[in-house]
């Protein structure tokens, strides 16, 4: 497991999630992710953890190329897009609501030539989690996913379902409040950390 924690460098405010379309370069092309805060909320924007940590796949610290990758939580799906695009053969999944619009833009992002390395299922954490195969993915990958404590458990059991012994969790979070750190520590106990890798 290596967790990617990251400051904000300024509060850029809240005029970001209401932009109709955030633009980024990643892996020598141009991304357009479609965002829309007011029909799906915090699934439908691009958060800072999103993008620190398509950064960090970037960078090459882990291998992409070949690699099962799935992306938990995935919203707008811009880190299974950039994996995706890095060579990784990557499931994107969200809850069922979000799964129209998270679509929309994998399929706006992806040359057709690589759109068969990226599927988009859906995952509720800790629910049916029978349709994926146990320690199916090598990487597994989630941008600010540790938000809400009630998904706490049922997030713990999801990653443990996906794991094998030589899976990599690949965490980039913000730590706001007392209980993100808390989750950290329940991760911690479950799981092997090898890195932490402080982003600024």
């Amino acid at each position: 497991m290596a967790l990617v924690p990251y400051e904000e460098a300024a509060a850029v405010g809240l005029q970001k999630f209401h932009k109709p379309v955030a633009t980024f370069s990643f892996a020598d092309r141009t991304i357009r992710i479609r965002q829309d805060w007011r029909q799906l909320g915090v699934a439908a924007v691009v958060w800072d953890a999103a993008v620190v940590l398509a950064a960090y796949l970037e960078m090459g610290a882990v291998e992409l190329r070949g690699r099962a990758a799935v992306e938990l939580g995935a919203g707008t799906g811009l880190v299974g897009i950039v994996a995706a695009l890095l060579g990784a053969h990557v499931t994107i999944t969200d809850r069922k609501v979000a799964l129209d619009f998270l679509k929309s833009n994998v399929q706006a992002n992806l040359p057709p030539h690589i759109q068969p390395k990226a599927v988009v299922k859906e995952l509720t954490w800790g629910q049916n989690l029978g349709s994926f195969s146990s320690g199916e993915f090598d990487l597994i990958l989630g941008a600010d996913i540790i938000y809400l404590e009630e998904t706490f458990t049922d997030l713990l059991q999801t990653l443990e379902h996906l794991c094998s012994n030589h899976s990599v969790i690949l965490l980039a979070c913000r730590i706001r409040y007392e209980r993100d750190s808390n989750f950290l520590a329940m991760l911690e106990r479950q799981f092997t950390e090898e890195h932490t890798f402080p982003l600024h």
